[in-house]
């Protein structure tokens, strides 16, 4: 009954139903009659969250048939910090208008979410309130922090390793550098004649 081609949606209508099978069908089964725009039973919207720096941005979607003119809806939302029964109510919106929830600059923590739509033609007729949506808020400033810790972890880690490798070729005695000396000394011995003493002279050579 939600699509009503060519119909004055201010009429009632009712609808008839049969189940069929192969090469039977059962007793038809009449609705009442309905008043298109007046007999609704609305649904929970489902929200769309964005956050923009410290701003928690909300809009309510709706699933409605083609046909169906725009309808008279908006919506409430409840927000509130997970475990809290304190809950903030923000006023009806009209739907397609978004709901600007502001973040104090201390704001973290799991958060929650919830929504309830108005239908507004004729006596306002609510839903129930949406399923709960719960999501983490860090502080404005967090994410681009966590950010660049991720984008150093990389390197530290290429630091460690080559400092690890580094003292493992250091402390391996084939690594070493040999130490060399600072002055040579030779000894020279001289001789006059054979079988008189020899004199013995140092001679000193620097590197």
């Amino acid at each position: 009954l939600m699509c009503l081609e060519k119909q004055d949606l201010y009429n009632k209508f009712k609808g008839r139903v049969w189940a069929v099978s192969t090469g039977s069908r059962s007793p038809p089964v009449e609705s009442k009659y309905l008043d298109y725009l007046f007999d609704v039973e609305p649904a929970p919207p489902v929200l769309v969250v964005t956050r923009k720096e410290e701003i928690l941005s909300i809009n309510a979607t709706y699933q409605l048939p083609h046909c169906m003119p725009p309808p008279d809806l908006k919506y409430e939302v409840d927000f509130w910090k997970e475990g809290t029964k304190n809950k903030t109510r923000f006023p009806a919106t009209p739907r397609g208008q978004p709901v600007q929830i502001p973040l104090q600059p201390d704001t973290s923590g799991p958060y929650c979410l919830s929504a309830r739509t108005i239908y507004t033609f004729g006596d306002p007729k609510y839903s129930g309130f949406s399923k709960p949506t719960c999501f983490f808020l860090g502080a404005p400033g967090a994410n681009w922090v966590f950010l660049g810790l991720l984008l150093l972890l990389p390197l530290l880690l290429v630091i460690a390793i080559g400092h690890v490798i580094w003292r493992r070729f250091t402390d391996n005695p084939w690594f070493q550098q040999a130490k060399m000396p600072w002055a040579l000394v030779w000894q020279i011995w001289a001789c006059a004649t054979e079988g008189e003493g020899c004199l013995r002279v140092r001679k000193w050579g620097w590197t």
